[in-house]
């Protein structure tokens, strides 16, 4: 059954007189993991998410990812029984299972026919019944699909915020934000310049009776696309936020010239679906966030540069133990920032970083001991050919051994 969207309050309005006034107190709202993160599940096409990806060097956040898209890359699409296996091996088991792990649903081109009736109402309960979030961003097979099947009559479509046109992807439009006010939309910076909004490819959607509309898209080139929705919200009976985007999240950070805050788009709308505070000072998050996922890449590096090392008989133990220092300082960081104390968590990380480079360049130095017997093995192999090769020279070409002089020559008198 569809649920009734709830009427929108004004922005500023508490989460108190919001609970009070939809009556909701009694029904799960930002209950997140016991630890105080957000759960996400991404349903999809992993390839095609870098942001989510990016996600998972998040404290704030534990993603787990399902791939469910049969479209691929190009002309190549994979095998609907293969992506099913994938779906059964990956998705939770059962619907509890879900409302433990998770507090927001993405589905992001994934394909209803590969995800199947029973997993589709299994998510779509979740936000009936258990208020957790759901979004669902665009693509070919998202919203109407082109060319692969309709989300429209399944029982997630039926509490999204839009409604299907079927068959449409629409290769260009500009983004226009409507509501400028609203929580999520103020945590960012909408430079009407940006490549993304003046080159949003996206589904062609109509926005129901009684959603919010934060965006639409507007085209100059096409009067039959003008108008389109780009981002859709209502609120469900159980209190869960259902989000409609119908661009298409890879083109935040792969094509044309990729948005530098596409990280911080996808992380805010996951707290803003997730029924949190969004924090609102963009530059400093942005920054943390950087840092965050710099520091992981460079950790998971350097860890790998260990294992080499150790390969060789080197002894790591300074360096594993500087890292085991570096772990426990981002550890006492994970509290400050699931408390949005970015502020703390900037110079912990600033300080994390500086011990870093230094574990960095004690890794280096174990690299060239350990391997100064390969460098020496490898010395005395290129010394001892070209001694060899030299001494053979000689004798051909110098003291011609294998040479018999000639006694005598004469002209032979032919040309």
């Amino acid at each position: 059954m569809v649920r009734r969207a709830s009427p929108r309050l004004p922005c500023g309005a508490s989460a108190v007189t919001v609970l009070a006034m939809l009556g909701l107190c009694q029904l799960p709202f930002a209950q997140g993991l016991e630890d105080g993160r957000i759960g996400v599940l991404f349903v999809g096409d992993t390839a095609r998410a870098p942001p989510f990806k990016m996600m998972v060097s998040d404290p704030l956040c534990s993603v787990g990812f399902v791939y469910a898209s049969i479209r691929g890359w190009g002309l190549t699409s994979y095998d609907s029984a293969a992506v099913q296996r994938a779906i059964r091996m990956n998705m939770p088991r059962t619907y509890g299972d879900l409302m433990k792990r998770y507090d927001v649903i993405v589905l992001s081109e994934a394909n209803p026919q590969a995800l199947g009736t029973s997993y589709i109402e299994m998510l779509s309960r979740g936000a009936e019944e258990g208020g957790r979030g759901l979004l669902m961003s665009g693509g070919w097979e998202s919203f109407g699909g082109a060319g692969y099947p309709a989300w429209g009559q399944t029982s997630i479509g039926r509490i999204l915020p839009t409604e299907d046109v079927p068959g449409t992807w629409v290769q260009e439009g500009r983004l226009v934000i409507d509501n400028k006010d609203n929580e999520f939309i103020r945590s960012l910076p909408w430079n009407p310049s940006d490549y993304f909004m003046n080159n949003f490819h996206h589904n062609v959607v109509t926005i129901r009776q009684g959603a919010e509309l934060l965006g639409q898209i507007d085209s100059t080139s096409l009067a039959a696309w003008k108008d389109h929705p780009a981002m859709v919200t209502w609120d469900l009976d159980s209190g869960a936020m259902v989000f409609a985007y119908t661009g298409d999240l890879t083109e935040l950070s792969w094509w044309g010239t990729p948005w530098i805050y596409a990280y911080d788009f996808q992380s805010n709308l996951a707290i803003y679906i997730g029924r949190r505070p969004v924090p609102q000072d963009i530059n400093l998050v942005h920054l943390v966030r950087t840092m965050m996922f710099q520091i992981a890449v460079r950790k998971s590096l350097l860890l790998t540069l260990l294992d080499f090392c150790e390969t060789f008989g080197a002894n790591t133990r300074k360096v594993v133990s500087g890292m085991d220092g570096v772990d426990a300082a981002i550890a006492s960081a994970k509290a400050k920032y699931l408390e949005l104390r970015f502020d703390e968590v900037l110079d912990i990380y600033r300080q994390a970083e500086k011990a870093l480079v230094g574990l960095e360049a004690d890794a280096m130095v174990l690299k060239d001991r350990a391997l100064l017997w390969v460098y020496a093995i490898e010395w005395l192999a290129v010394t001892a050919t070209a001694l060899v090769s030299s001494f053979l020279l000689w004798s051909i070409m110098v003291r011609r051994r294998l040479y018999r002089e000639v006694q005598l020559t004469r002209f032979s008198g032919t040309m």
